[in-house]
């Protein structure tokens, strides 16, 4: 696709030892990791208020990253971009035997079921020693919980046996508040919502309504 062939021809130039951008070539996976993720929560603010235009000049941005720490992962030598396209393939088909095999599935929530069984056996996850094992600890706190609790609850363990904190909770208010909202997350009724999203799509609607509230009273 000539786009994304045009896009790689820039990053080449500007990561070239000879004559490119000094500050491009200065970038490594580390230096850019914050700049994945404030690309990637400008296209959810955009996706929120539902801005085409926004929309589209943030999936660029992201693309850019995306593509630009493949150009830095080929430096230092960790994988290549041909290599990452290659896996994720490879991953998309061996995880929907229902289209790329003969496995007949009717409902999403089949599909999520088989996707984590077949997720749970694959190289390097099988010897997991927790079900908790490989959720980022950098989450934000609400989309940590909700998948806590999602896998937890799969496991038959469930959240409200495993606290023992009675002791702490009754002098600590900070960890009041904690339960009460870890508790609206674990709300059967909220299987389906994810919670994160939920929330930041109100900070959006409410940011849009008081920056009119704003105008209009200036």
């Amino acid at each position: 696709m000539k786009p994304f062939n045009d896009l790689l021809t820039v990053l080449d130039k500007l990561l070239n030892p000879d004559g490119g951008c000094p500050w491009d070539r200065e970038q490594t996976m580390l230096s850019m990791r914050e700049s994945v993720l404030e690309e990637t929560c400008e296209l959810i603010e955009a996706i929120d208020i539902n801005d085409a235009k926004h929309i589209e000049e943030e999936l660029g941005d992201l693309l850019f990253n995306v593509v630009f720490l493949c150009r830095l992962a080929e430096k230092e030598r960790k994988c290549s971009l041909q290599s990452a396209l290659s896996n994720v393939t490879k991953k998309l088909i061996h995880r929907h035997p229902h289209i790329f095999g003969n496995i007949e599935i009717t409902t999403s929530e089949q599909v999520l079921e088989q996707w984590d069984k077949i997720k749970s056996k694959d190289q390097g996850k099988e010897n997991r020693a927790s079900v908790l094992d490989g959720i980022p600890k950098g989450l934000p706190a609400l989309a940590r919980a909700q998948k806590m609790i999602k896998r937890m609850r799969k496991s038959n363990f469930y959240p409200e046996k495993c606290m023992d904190m009675a002791p702490t909770i009754a002098e600590d208010e900070e960890l009041q508040l904690g339960i009460k909202l870890f508790n609206l997350i674990d709300d059967p009724s909220n299987k389906r919502i994810d919670v994160e999203q939920a929330l930041k799509r109100v900070l959006a609607l409410q940011e849009q309504a008081f920056r009119k509230c704003e105008q209009e009273v200036k």
